[in-house]
């Protein structure tokens, strides 16, 4: 997993606002397998913690297969300013 310089300063923005300084990614349990959830959350016993441009990354390890070419974007959509997951490609029936 990497991350861009623009998701790099969106989150570092996030992140001053927030109690949590972990951005966390799991799976969610869904009709054609685990879909990929992702918070601003206390890092669980089984995640695997890395550090990416500085930024605390907890990674569970039921959804890291999918995360492994993953990008760390942001981008603005509509005026505001969001996360972005280039490369990610969602499970489907």
């Amino acid at each position: 997993m990497k991350m861009s310089p623009e998701g790099k300063n969106y989150l570092e923005q996030v992140l001053a606002d927030s109690e949590v300084k972990t951005l966390r990614f799991f799976g969610i349990a869904g009709c054609c397998g685990v879909n990929l959830g992702v918070g601003l959350e206390a890092p669980a016993e089984e995640d695997a913690i890395q550090t990416i441009e500085g930024i605390e990354v907890a990674i569970h390890p039921d959804i890291a297969p999918q995360l492994t070419d993953v990008k760390i974007h942001a981008e603005e959509e509509n005026g505001e300013l969001g996360l972005v997951l280039v490369g990610y490609s969602p499970t489907s029936c």
